[in-house]
């Protein structure tokens, strides 16, 4: 009797060991696939700080935002790009910052964003999101005008 538990151990833990090893290989596949993906921004031209001052650099009214909204907005820079239309963008979210706490006096933080915009890897084309369309906004290329004198 002896003989028959331990050769019926060893089928259940044989059985257990082979499930575990197919679970972790759909597990590894399907990481895979995500990673694939992600798109990656470090080819970008305009990147991080510099997309948000650039931007920045954008009136209130091409940006759709009211003067208070855009001096009240904190502006981010999404850490994967995105492809539209087959072309590849750095995200930047303009959001603002709402603090709240809580009845067990925790303090929480969230956002309610007010614009997302696009610059495209290359630098050449610059997209407002409104609703599920976009629109190109006219690009800088100086940040100020000097006055004549």
């Amino acid at each position: 009797m002896n003989k028959k538990i331990q050769k019926a151990v060893a089928i259940i833990l044989g059985a257990c060991t082979i499930c575990s090893v197919l679970t972790f290989t759909a597990c590894s596949k399907q990481d895979a696939t995500k990673e694939e993906s992600v798109i990656v921004t470090e080819k970008a031209k305009i990147k991080d700080a510099d997309a948000i001052n650039y931007i920045e650099s954008y009136s209130s009214k091409q940006l759709g935002l009211t003067d208070e909204e855009k001096k009240a907005c904190s502006f981010m820079v999404a850490s994967d790009g995105e492809e539209i239309d087959g072309k590849k963008y750095i995200k930047i979210i303009a959001a603002i910052k709402n603090e709240q706490k809580g009845d067990d006096g925790k303090t929480t933080y969230t956002f309610d964003t007010k614009g997302e915009y696009f610059i495209s890897f290359n630098g050449d084309e610059v997209l407002k999101k409104s609703g599920d369309a976009y629109s190109k906004l006219e690009l800088i290329t100086t940040t100020k005008k000097e006055s004549n004198q």
